[in-house]
């Protein structure tokens, strides 16, 4: 099956309660394909039409407050026009579940600017390489966002075109081995017990109290979601036979590697046959996909930091005037050790270029290189 054909069927297994989308390229058959199975009955719950990609958003936050299980989906522009609501979601905790199927900011083709842009609304962010996983992550992530250790939205990324429209095969659970797994929703609230909607104004500041107090609740339950997201990826493969890393990151062939190259989506499957084929002419340097962006997963590159030399991160973005996501996001966590990796910086993939496994090659190849200590440019648009 397609990747939205995948998201749409974990939708389905996850008995989702209301959903609300608008068709935007390349997200438009996810909403045919909900759309048919409310037809069909197949699916239980309300599909919601609506005018645009803000109001879908805050249709499911409201539907998320009365306590159904919901889910919206979409890319590009339309991930821009629901950033408003994507911020009031969020601060109020709400589990919803969302798609982003990559278009990027300047063209109609995939790249990760349009969720990456989100990175402040405060949403959980999963990154998908390939259809199986699609599929796979929509249901752990109802599982992760409905935990009440974290009560956060989490939004699933998955390339638009490689991915969305492109059919792989697809291992599909049973409905009863996913109702098994996933319970019911129950919503619940956040707002202090104390909390009197007299004198609380909107949000946690009123009644005396630090006004600040959401936006630490909120940044603590983004923090405390990291051992939990691990927890259920590894409690999901146990249960279905099929697991991502820790969840938050999963290595390639890093065993005895003096380097690695970092890649996200479904980079990180071409970026394995490069890995592949500089095994096979002996050269040491392995893969980490980045699953979790965020929260990010600082303690595991902390390690990394201390096995590899070099580390070559492979942004299929650029936050302009800045540089690439994950490149600072790893530069960052690595600042406090004593000794650290060279950290190289590649942007790949942006406004759909076509990325091969010989481009690959060539940026595990002047990672190695750093990693010897030779003198390399620290930024490469490949």
């Amino acid at each position: 099956m397609t990747g939205n054909k995948a998201a749409a069927t974990a939708v389905k297994l996850a008995r989702v309660e209301v959903l609300s989308a608008f068709p935007v390229t390349p997200q438009t058959t996810i909403t045919q394909y909900l759309s048919e199975f409310a037809a069909n009955g197949e699916i239980k719950g309300e599909f919601v039409n609506a005018e645009g990609e803000l109001s879908t958003q805050v249709i499911v936050q409201a539907a998320s407050r009365a306590g159904a299980r919901t889910f919206v989906c979409t890319s590009g522009p339309g991930q821009l026009y629901m950033h408003h609501p994507m911020h009031s979601t969020s601060s109020s905790r709400l589990p919803v579940v969302m798609a982003t199927v990559h278009r990027g900011n300047k063209s109609m083709q995939p790249d990760h600017t349009d969720l990456m842009s989100q990175t402040w609304t405060g949403w959980i962010q999963l990154y998908c390489e390939n259809n199986q996983e699609i599929l796979d992550t929509h249901l752990m992530a109802y599982k992760i966002a409905e935990d009440k250790r974290v009560r956060l939205p989490v939004a699933i990324g998955y390339d638009g075109y490689v991915l969305s429209y492109t059919a792989e095969p697809v291992e599909v659970p049973s409905q009863k081995s996913v109702d098994d797994w996933l319970p019911p929703y129950e919503y619940q609230s956040i707002l202090p017990k104390d909390y009197d909607p007299a004198t609380g104004g909107r949000g946690f500041g009123g009644g005396g109290r630090d006004p600040q107090q959401g936006w630490i609740t909120h940044h603590e339950a983004l923090l405390n979601a990291l051992p939990v997201i691990k927890e259920i990826n590894e409690d999901f493969g146990k249960v279905f036979g099929r697991k991502y890393g820790n969840g938050l990151t999963e290595t390639y062939k890093t065993e005895g590697a003096e380097a690695v190259m970092v890649a996200m989506g479904s980079l990180a499957g071409t970026a394995r046959a490069a890995i592949d084929n500089l095994q096979a002419d002996g050269k040491p340097i392995g893969l980490i996909k980045l699953k979790c962006y965020q929260p990010f997963a600082v303690e595991d590159f902390k390690e990394y930091g201390k096995k590899f030399k070099a580390i070559g991160m492979i942004d299929r973005n650029v936050c302009l005037g800045h540089g690439g996501a994950g490149y600072r996001l790893i530069r960052n966590s690595l600042y406090d050790m004593d000794e650290r990796p060279k950290v190289l910086q590649f942007h790949a993939g942006l406004a759909g270029k076509e990325v091969r496994v010989g481009d690959f090659e060539r940026v595990g190849e002047k990672i190695l290189k750093a990693a010897k200590g030779d003198k390399v440019s620290q930024v490469e648009w490949v």
